[in-house]
């Protein structure tokens, strides 16, 4: 029962962050900019918020099913800062990286945090197929099971972004668009994911 926890969890978050978004492409940037060591801990960061995000929703599973206007709040809240960082990242792409291993503002590992923090997508993607899974009684949505989940939900994304962080390498060797473009990529990643919430928000 708790492998098969810990099991989806890692499930969860290896899909979930398969596709080019937000977190990965970021770790790209990180990795390309600073190096693959430094992508891998920004990648630490935000599997660490990301985990987080899976506990509150495994645990307040029943409460947030009750309480739709949680969420609700979140996903407007996360429009206004998806569109804040599409302007930021849109900006700094009309400056030149100097080094690969330049240094940035701040630890990758907090950068990762800080990042995934502001990502409000994760506490819906896990509530929602937490509760398709709890509904047909394939998890149990309770201690010390919403637990093993989180710890998979961790590893997973470590394991997707590690991935990223290795390719980067690969990336910045084969494709000088993507190496010089980065950040303009993360603009308009950016651009999309506030536009895909707003529509969300109205249509649903």
């Amino acid at each position: 029962m708790e492998v098969t926890h810990l099991g989806i969890g890692f499930i969860l978050a290896f899909v979930g962050f398969i596709t080019p978004a937000m977190l990965n492409m970021t770790t790209v940037r990180t990795s390309i900019e600073q190096g693959r060591g430094q992508g891998i801990l920004f990648g630490a960061g935000a599997a660490t918020i990301n985990a987080i995000h899976g506990l509150l929703a495994f645990t307040f599973l029943r409460y947030l099913d009750a309480n739709p206007d949680i969420i609700l709040w979140l996903k407007r809240i996360g429009v206004a800062i998806l569109i804040t960082l599409a302007f930021f990242f849109y900006e700094k792409s009309k400056k030149v990286i100097a080094t690969k291993d330049r240094k940035g503002n701040m630890p990758a590992y907090f950068e990762g945090l800080i990042m995934s923090s502001i990502n409000m997508l994760g506490l819906p993607y896990y509530f929602t197929v937490a509760l398709l899974l709890d509904t047909q009684s394939y998890i149990s949505a309770t201690a010390p099971y919403v637990y093993y989940m989180a710890i998979g939900v961790f590893l997973g994304g470590i394991a997707m972004f590690a991935i990223y962080s290795i390719a980067a390498e690969t990336i910045a060797r084969k494709s000088e668009y993507v190496t010089k473009n980065i950040n303009l990529i993360l603009s308009g990643i950016f651009a999309i994911l506030a536009l895909i919430v707003l529509i969300n928000l109205f249509v649903g």
